[in-house]
């Protein structure tokens, strides 16, 4: 009997061991629900992780800068452009950028010693290209890590066009240019409104700033000019800040392209959206951080520089990249500052200080005009005209 007792005990704790089915799919939909609830969290702090670093890089910009303008006494020019042009829309040789002549501040030397300053900028591939200026696309070629924000995961992939040539490297900080827009529009009767660099129109001299630019406009729309801190062909001092270093916004956030062909966010690029941002004030379509205007407004591009694979599409605004192809004289005008951060983007300050500035910063003034406290933010308010100096 006894015995009897003990195998009926065992039998019973043999089979208390093991799980039921309904069990297991209990314990699963708990492991689940677990995950699910501890992912946000993780991939959260790993965007914080991501965000602080990126912070960390536009700094390092930033400074780099500052040390420039403390070597020279004036900020480096966002486009040097020695050879007058006559469409500014569609050229793709340049002598310098304000991140070029930044390089040696950014422990980047042996990159800006590859340049060769008798040689403009130039396109095509390695396979392309001369003994003169090969050392040029090596240059522009070069990934540069602290250029790149680690949260945009497009900047690995480099920025290839059938005009421009291939194998762009990526970059995620752009220049303050301030709300006017990069070109004049060609055949014009008038200037248009905060456009900073003729292309020859309206008796203006190829190359140069127009009235907007040097502070002589009389558009009743905005204030006498539109300075940033970067100009095409010109610069500033630092002590033509005068609405405060702490105040005024000198670097911004781009997007690396989201497709090969999309030109944005290339650091050896001058243009708006590559590395420069330019036309992002009240009255633009390209007004403010992340701006998501639909297709056929935001960020202007070049028809004729643009690879023929790539299209501004409606499918670009679920991305927040809305762009529109305009005729050459209109290309690469205006772009705004763009980031993969959540509801804002990362600036640096003309005193190095570095912000996350929300998108829902407030970027439009009375009726359309200036300005918004986001005009006042990039535009330096009273810096005078001054002809850029070579960069090397």
């Amino acid at each position: 009997m006894l015995h009897r007792e003990m195998k009926i005990s065992r039998a019973t704790s043999a089979k208390r061991l093991a799980f039921t089915l309904v069990e297991l799919l209990v314990v699963i939909a708990i492991i689940g629900i677990l995950v699910a609830l501890l992912l946000p969290a993780v991939q959260a702090a790993r965007e914080a992780a991501r965000r602080a670093q990126c912070m960390a890089n536009i700094k390092n910009v930033a400074l780099a800068v500052l040390n420039y303008e403390s070597a020279r006494k004036e900020f480096p020019a966002a486009i040097s452009q020695e050879t007058p042009i006559t469409n500014l829309g569609v050229n793709v040789t340049y002598d310098s950028t304000w991140l070029i002549d930044t390089l040696p501040y950014l422990e980047s030397q042996a990159v800006y010693d590859l340049i060769n300053p008798a040689q403009n900028i130039p396109g095509g591939t390695l396979a392309q290209t001369t003994a003169a200026n090969y050392t040029n696309i090596q240059a522009r070629s070069s990934e540069i890590a602290v250029l790149k924000c680690p949260s945009d995961p497009n900047n690995a992939v480099p920025f290839s066009s059938n005009t421009l040539g291939s194998d762009w490297a990526r970059g995620n900080y752009a220049g303050n240019i301030g709300p006017g827009e990069t070109y004049n529009w060609a055949g014009s009767t008038s200037q248009s409104p905060g456009a900073i660099l003729s292309n020859g129109a309206n008796g203006t001299t190829a190359g140069s700033p127009n009235p907007m630019w040097k502070g002589t406009s009389t558009n009743v729309n905005w204030p006498t000019n539109v300075k940033g801190v970067f100009g095409p062909n010109s610069t500033v001092t630092i002590a033509k800040v005068s609405d405060g270093t702490s105040k005024t916004m000198m670097i911004g956030e781009v997007r690396a392209g989201v497709a090969v062909g999309d030109p944005r966010g290339v650091w050896a690029l001058p243009y708006a959206g590559s590395s420069t941002l330019a036309g992002h004030g009240s009255g633009g379509d390209a007004n403010g951080p992340n701006n998501c205007f639909p297709q056929g407004s935001a960020d202007d591009m070049s028809s004729t520089l643009l690879d023929s694979s790539f299209a501004c599409s409606a499918a670009l605004l679920d991305e927040c990249m809305t762009c529109t192809k305009q005729s050459d004289a209109y290309g690469f005008s205006q772009a705004a500052p763009r980031s993969l951060h959540p509801a804002g983007v990362t600036v640096a300050m003309v005193d190095g200080s570095v912000k996350f500035l929300s998108d829902d910063i407030e970027t439009t003034g009375f009726f359309g005009r200036c300005c918004a406290a986001w005009d006042h933010m990039i535009m330096i308010s009273d810096g005078e005209f001054r002809p850029a100096t070579a960069g090397r």
